[in-house]
């Protein structure tokens, strides 16, 4: 052991048990993960640690962690996300946040992810849900949703290819569940999965599942989260309602977006990087190259979605819409049309805007929840 790992450790007795050790955890900057490299980063320490409030700002050595450990940890990580990291790397990087950016910096050199499936929290229960992106393309918000699970439930994520820059991305719905379908095969069997979409996500997680059944290996449930849908053409949105979309919705960032869409896109990427940043809904080290391609998958899948008409998948389907959602009348007509074996609509407080944030995922929990993981479970989808 090194001077400076002995340094960082001797607040800790290294015999201590490691509920003890872990009694700070909740300390510091609380705050969840802000792209897909920090979550994966987080919940391989969270199973490294088998800590559930772990924080990003956590100290390795302060949580009891030691090199031997490590080289378990850093094992995880190479496996989750390509990268090798050095043996020292807790040394160099020891928080989530700091490991997060030496993982997002060793990425740069590395081949691209030969998949599109995120680890949002691992289990072994069956089924696994699979949730794919909304309009905006990262997988973070299905993250209070997997906190929220029974212990066990696996939640994976399906991200969009074109916030990687070596990746193109898919500008239609049925190119993008093809691609979506065959990552997600590749580690899971389809009656074990169970496709979950948020907004426009629950499109794509639709045409995942007619694809599935077409090929005679129906999913084992469908589950749309306050996704609408029309037949009528519509006038496609502003760039700045897009902005918004992004940098009020999920950077929360208090900006005037019409002056943002009049920027030259480098400067805007810039604008907005150096906001969130600072406010912490962006971590250091993201780039402007990387939020340029955020800010341009926006556009991109809102084409998709103005194109898309949903086919007709003959199993149910299941749709969770708030009080306050989008998912009106027609969007409902459409998809009981669009599901053979029907369309249930569960009821839960809130918005669309909070359906499954931290405060309010709790009643998008129970129903998944009562769905797959009661005693009985629903038969499959494709039934």
């Amino acid at each position: 052991m090194s001077d400076q790992e002995t340094a960082r450790s001797e607040t800790v007795p290294s015999d201590a048990p490691r509920a003890a050790r872990l009694g700070d955890i909740t300390s510091g900057t609380v705050r969840g993960p802000r792209d897909a490299v920090e979550l994966t980063v987080w919940q391989v320490w969270r199973e490294h640690f088998g800590a559930a409030g772990l924080t990003l700002d956590a100290d390795y050595f302060a949580l009891g962690g030691n090199s031997l450990d490590a080289l378990g940890l850093l094992a995880r990580i190479q496996e989750r996300t390509g990268v090798r990291l050095p043996l020292d790397a807790v040394l160099k990087a020891p928080t989530v946040e700091s490991m997060a950016a030496l993982t997002r910096t060793g990425a740069l050199a590395e081949q691209p992810p030969a998949t599109s499936l995120v680890t949002i929290r691992a289990g072994v229960r069956r089924p696994v849900l699979v949730c794919v992106h909304p309009i905006g393309g990262t997988v973070l918000w299905y993250r209070h949703l997997a906190d929220a699970l029974p212990e066990g439930v696996p939640t994976l994520g399906l991200q969009a290819r074109g916030l990687d820059p070596a990746l193109e991305a898919d500008r239609d719905i049925p190119a993008m569940a093809r691609r979506y379908v065959a990552d997600t095969l590749a580690v899971h069997a389809a009656r074990d999965v169970v496709v979950v979409g948020y907004s426009f996500g629950g499109l794509v997680a639709h045409e995942m599942a007619c694809q599935l059944a077409d090929a005679g290996t129906p999913a084992a449930g469908v589950l749309l989260l306050d996704t609408s849908v029309t037949l009528t053409p519509e006038e496609p949105p502003t760039r700045a309602r897009l902005l918004w979309s992004l940098v009020g919705h999920a950077l929360g960032l208090d900006v005037d977006v019409e002056e943002l869409a009049a920027l030259d896109p480098r400067e805007r990427a810039e604008r907005v990087l150096g906001l969130a940043t600072r406010q912490g809904t962006l971590p250091p080290g993201f780039g402007v190259d990387r939020l340029a391609r955020m800010i341009d998958i926006y556009p991109v899948n809102s084409e998709a979605e103005r194109a898309f008409r949903p086919r007709t998948h003959p199993g149910r389907t299941d749709l969770i819409r708030p009080r306050e959602g989008r998912t009106d009348d027609e969007s409902l007509t459409i998809w009981d049309r669009s599901s053979l074996g029907g369309t249930v609509v569960h009821d839960v407080p809130g918005n669309h805007f909070n359906l499954i944030s931290e405060d309010n995922v709790g009643h998008v929990a129970d129903v998944v929840r009562r769905l797959w993981y009661d005693a009985e479970p629903s038969p499959p989808a494709g039934a």
